[in-house]
């Protein structure tokens, strides 16, 4: 890694003087929280309806001196084949640094799950550095083509619950296999949730990037032979496959990756809340990841996929390099864990590292409904201290010097604890 700078080091100082106090103090509770109490409003006035994210990303381009190009590129609704047609809410790629086959390419995106909201919020700040310049901004940008989509779920961020503002986590679409040709009454996909009427989009993904239901004739199958052989049969239908790509939001971001081909690809979410381990009590801040798929055979195509040795090592890398840029003293600032092993092709992140990218997946503790604002600016600051030491590592090329068993080394997910609020999302 490269010298910190004296401005760095004190970015450091600060964030340990002000979080040292919380760290060493004795626990309130195991692990610290902080919770929502009961019948305690969850304020949600910190973060930006997608008026206001829009609105400040509008503001963000000009001042940015041609640093920063806005592109909408699809739209929430435009499930009639036309991604661009303007139904539903725009989402929006922020493009900085010239694309360049001799530069590294990274693209990031966050709010998947609508009601992960901190890594928006994050990846906004992040984009108000990028937009004023500097010689670090400079530096990196000469060595590195970054996109971001700060946030790709537009309907579940703005969702609302008996007539009040309630982000959740799925999209707004409701399943209907009539109008995407396929026979009434087959199977919604098992990440459809009908009692909200939307999808997790964030298994809708497939490592075969081309697979869409209106061109089944290309592997062989009639609807009907998809609906009973593939979404009427549960053994097929789960998460061990791929998604079958039924919603705009997962066509558009991987219509993103395809133009882009990044080597790097960071998505931010939430999870729950953990304690660090059984003699370091300090409540987690964020869990990361830099595998979440095993090898896949595509059932359509029959292509074989899986992680390369060099995309998993470099996977391995970037996340080692946002776990050291957080341990900054003894608090919860640098409290991290692996996230769970799993195996999800149908996720964003699966499906682009099975596709050669190397991924770091970022879990922030909380969610909407059960952190609201308390920490926000701490959680937020994590992936935005991270990303950027990773940015400046994959700009200077001492990415590739940073030994992977310091990703190996970071402790597994463990000691979940459960939310005590009557909060049920």
């Amino acid at each position: 890694m490269t010298k910190r700078s004296l401005t760095q080091l004190g970015l450091a100082l600060v964030f340990f003087l002000i979080l040292s106090p919380m760290a060493f103090a004795a626990p309130q509770s195991l692990p610290n929280g902080p919770w929502v109490e009961d019948e305690q409003n969850v304020s949600l006035s910190g973060i930006m309806t997608n008026e206001e994210l829009y609105k400040k990303l509008e503001q963000i381009e000009p001042t940015s001196k041609g640093r920063m190009e806005l592109e909408i590129v699809g739209y929430s609704d435009a499930i009639n084949g036309d991604l661009m047609e303007p139904l539903g809410w725009p989402l929006y790629l922020c493009k900085f640094g010239d694309y360049d086959s001799n530069k590294t390419r990274v693209l990031i995106t966050s709010q998947i799950h609508g009601n992960e909201v901190l890594g928006t919020q994050a990846l906004v700040k992040l984009m108000q550095k990028f937009a004023a310049g500097g010689k670090e901004v400079s530096q990196i940008l000469e060595n590195v083509t970054l996109w971001i989509m700060p946030r790709v779920n537009p309907d579940g961020a703005m969702y609302e619950r008996d007539g009040e503002w309630y982000p959740i986590r799925q999209s707004s679409q409701v399943w209907d296999p009539e109008f995407i040709g396929l026979p009434a009454g087959t199977r919604a996909p098992w990440y459809y949730s009908s009692s909200r009427q939307g999808y997790d989009l964030n298994r809708d993904s497939n490592p075969n990037l081309d697979f869409r239901i209106e061109n089944l004739a290309d592997y062989g199958l009639t609807p009907e032979q998809f609906a009973e052989d593939f979404l009427d049969d549960r053994s097929m239908n789960n998460s061990r496959y791929g998604g079958y790509y039924v919603t705009p939001e997962a066509r558009i971001i991987t219509g993103v990756y395809q133009r882009l081909q990044p080597h790097v690809y960071i998505d931010v979410h939430h999870r729950g809340f953990n304690y660090l381990t059984e003699e370091d009590i300090r409540s987690v801040s964020i869990q990361v990841a830099a595998e979440v798929a095993d090898p896949y055979d595509d059932p359509f195509s029959g292509d074989h996929y899986e992680v390369d040795a060099d995309v998993l090592e470099l996977a391995k890398q970037v996340n080692a390099v946002g776990w050291l840029a957080l341990q900054r003293g003894f608090s919860s600032y640098g409290a991290i864990q692996k996230y769970p092993t799993v195996n999800l092709p149908g996720t964003t992140l699966g499906s682009f590292a099975l596709n050669d990218t190397a991924i770091m997946l970022i879990e922030i503790k909380g969610q909407t409904q059960n952190l609201g604002q308390k920490q926000s600016g701490m959680l937020t600051q994590t992936a935005v201290v991270s990303i950027n030491e990773i940015l400046k590592a994959l700009a200077d090329g001492s990415i590739h010097d940073i030994d992977t068993t310091i990703y190996d080394d970071i402790p597994e997910s463990a000691n979940r604890m459960s939310d005590p609020t009557t909060r049920d999302e």
